[in-house]
């Protein structure tokens, strides 16, 4: 499993934002994300970091971890879902 979505989603607060998410089994971690707000096109939330993912022995993938946010945007592990990745946090 490889793929890229860009997503866009309002915050609770109306801050429009746009992600970035990846998953490729070649990069270090299995995969990384980054958002931004859009009016201010990431000056005032920008956000990066890496997803820690496993592959299982039957091909299923696994999001195990993450780094660069306190808390991953429930919006990014609904979309991995969506796509297949079981979360494993």
């Amino acid at each position: 499993m490889q793929f890229n979505l860009n997503l866009e989603t309002t915050l609770p607060k109306g801050t429009r934002v746009e992600a970035s998410i990846w998953v490729d089994r070649s990069s270090q971690y299995g995969g990384g994300y980054e958002l931004w707000d859009v009016p201010t096109s990431g000056n005032h939330i920008y956000v990066e970091g890496h997803l820690e993912l496993y592959w299982d022995d039957n091909g299923d993938v696994h999001l195990t971890g993450y780094d660069g946010c306190f808390e991953l945007p429930e919006f990014i592990t609904d979309a991995l879902e969506q796509k297949g990745v079981i979360i494993d946090l």
